[in-house]
């Protein structure tokens, strides 16, 4: 018999994730791409887009077991870093918004919790020397919560800054 080393039954079991997290949701994923900011996403096709808005900064998913998806592209007019842009948005929470779940780096923030009887979950990736800010937004029924934990995970590991007509520059 072959001996094989931790090492190597590490790294098969980790190569195995992506595979075992497809097979869990049975998803088929799309990629989106915003070509005025360059933000971008993978989502799953149960997500059908709606109409692009006029202004071209992003779009807004719905599924039919009543989840919803947006992605979007902005200018950082305000000129917040993470913790600025963090005290913006919790001023503006609505009053039935409670965050549950807070995650911050050094060019992003996760903002997760509750409205009502949904669950959501935003990220904000910073990007362009802190120029645009590039987001979306997930939510759902809170009865979905265990079917849409890897959905949320994969579409956050997504999130990409890019190239855009509105920005120049490496992201």
């Amino acid at each position: 018999m072959i001996p094989i080393s931790r090492r190597v039954l590490i790294g098969a079991a980790l190569a195995a994730l992506p595979c075992a997290a497809f097979a869990q949701t049975g998803e088929t994923w799309k990629t989106y791409s915003n070509d005025r900011f360059g933000t971008s996403i993978s989502y799953p096709t149960r997500f059908k887009p709606g109409r692009p808005p006029d202004n071209n900064d992003g779009l807004s998913f719905n599924a039919g077991d009543g989840a919803e998806l947006a992605v979007w592209g902005s200018l950082n007019v305000l000129e917040h870093d993470v913790a600025g842009l963090e005290a913006f948005l919790r001023e503006g929470l609505k009053a039935d918004e409670k965050i549950t779940y807070r995650a911050a780096g050094k060019n992003w923030l996760v903002l997760s919790g509750t409205r009502g009887d949904r669950l959501f979950y935003r990220r904000y990736l910073l990007s362009h020397r802190n120029e645009v800010q590039n987001a979306f937004e997930i939510s759902y029924p809170a009865a979905l919560a265990t079917s849409y934990d890897p959905i949320v995970a994969r579409i956050s590991k997504s999130l990409k800054a890019g190239r855009g007509y509105q920005v120049t520059g490496a992201p």
